[in-house]
């Protein structure tokens, strides 16, 4: 596993994140059965959304297929009843559910930023050497020079 992923998974439990590693990526589980996958490899961290065990888009297009099949058939089977009404506003709960998933899903990965950033920063500071700042009215000599 790449050793930011190693850094992160502690960081992020200490903030309260379910975290669970999965092979080569870690998984921050989040309410309403959506997650965000962390991949990180050379430095490059990738985040990626999931509505259970689909990606964000593939889930919607679920979520939207479903939803509109299901109010077809009933209002072609028959017509247009309460039950018919019923299977349009239960397919409205769906798709505010995956609104919901969204806000979930990029709130987290908003905060998966920061704390990455945070990581990366203080991984900086260790990693290079301090320079010292120049005496007031005197120009910075530049290593090398």
């Amino acid at each position: 596993m790449d050793p930011l992923l190693i850094e992160l998974r502690p960081a992020l439990q200490r903030l309260g994140y379910l975290v669970v590693p999965h092979g080569d990526h870690l998984c921050v589980r989040l309410a309403l059965a959506a997650s965000v996958r962390i991949y990180s490899s050379d430095g490059q961290v990738r985040l990626v959304p999931q509505f259970g065990p689909f990606s964000r888009s593939r889930g919607l297009i679920a979520t939207s297929t479903a939803t509109s099949t299901v109010v077809g058939v009933t209002v072609f089977a028959l017509g247009v009843t309460p039950v018919a009404f019923l299977a349009g506003f239960v397919g409205m709960v769906a798709l505010a559910h995956d609104a919901c998933r969204f806000v979930v899903t990029e709130a987290c990965i908003t905060r998966l930023q920061q704390v990455i950033t945070e990581i990366d920063r203080t991984r900086a500071s260790v990693a290079l050497p301090r320079v010292p700042a120049p005496a007031p009215g005197t120009r910075p000599v530049l290593p090398g020079r």
